[in-house]
């Protein structure tokens, strides 16, 4: 059983968007714990995320929200024949070959979308869509530990090929990080891979980068602004001292852009003036671009 942010987050949604379905148009009927608070089981979240990729495609919540599962199923194949050349489905292909342990399939597969598709394309439709299903798959149990770890490091080795076929040396640069103890980065490699194709000089340093030692990089070359990412729920306390840490060693002119599932949490608790919260990459890195000419 997930909390509306919990549902909201796997499903692609905001916690507004949710409740707003909910209540005018009754996508999902949720339970209730002995305190009244709002729980969604694995069926419901992964009806919220159908009515997502539906709305994504233009159809009009009102008209979606009436419907069957398996009518939904019937609409989302409708779309995968009629547009994207398939492209749709090969997330989930990607993944089905995982789950058979069928590493060869995986890494062919994805190497000809890397090759093929336009970066804006390979992100915004294998890319992302490819994150949301591995949260999904991981949340109701459908991907063992092994499977998962599989997926990431060659999903992260194949994007980190991209960023390495043509730095970007000039600076200031975007600065691309995760704290001490957090190791998940694919949502983070994702949206330094939007920076990169906007042309905005980028710096991958990793994950698990301890606060001090990232402030000191981050002073040393200049930096236009940090991004950091935090998605453990768990790590979200030590996450909020590191941000202290960092805030308080970082030259001041250079903005944190805070992303991952902590993101609002983390920015909300801090109440620092230039740590920002953000939830869309495409969102984020428009604002880097406006920050970088308005400086």
């Amino acid at each position: 059983m997930y909390p509306v942010k919990a549902a909201a987050e796997l499903s692609g949604l905001t916690p507004e968007t949710l409740r707003a379905w909910e209540r005018r148009h009754g996508a999902v009927v949720p339970l209730r714990d002995d305190k009244g608070r709002r729980l969604y089981d694995a069926a419901m979240v992964e009806r919220l995320a159908r009515l997502h990729r539906l709305t994504d495609r233009g159809h009009p919540i009102r008209d979606l929200a009436a419907l069957d599962d398996a009518a939904l199923d019937q609409l989302l194949e409708e779309r995968r024949h009629a547009g994207y050349g398939g492209l749709e489905a090969l997330p989930a292909q990607l993944l089905d070959a995982v789950a058979d342990y069928r590493v060869d399939v995986f890494d062919r597969e994805l190497s000809v979308a890397i090759a093929t598709l336009p970066l804006p394309v390979l992100l915004e439709r294998v890319v992302m869509p490819l994150l949301r299903e591995i949260g999904q798959r991981w949340a109701d149990g459908r991907l063992a530990i092994a499977q998962e770890r599989l997926v990431s490091s060659m999903l992260r080795a194949r994007l980190l090929s991209i960023l390495n076929q043509h730095p970007r040396e000039r600076r200031p640069r975007v600065l691309f990080a995760t704290l001490s103890g957090e190791p998940h980065e694919l949502g983070l490699l994702g949206a330094a891979l939007h920076l990169h194709e906007m042309g905005l000089p980028v710096l991958y340093l990793g994950t698990e980068l301890p606060a001090p030692e990232l402030a000191r990089v981050a002073n040393r070359l200049g930096a236009a602004a940090v991004a950091v990412s935090s998605v453990d729920p768990g790590h979200a306390r030590a996450a909020l001292e590191a941000l202290r840490v960092l805030d308080a060693q970082l030259e001041p002119q250079i903005p944190v852009w805070l992303g991952g599932a902590n993101a609002r949490y983390l920015g909300e608790a801090l109440g620092l003036p230039r740590v920002r919260a953000v939830q869309d990459p495409n969102v984020f890195a428009r604002q880097v671009s406006h920050a970088q000419r308005a400086a």
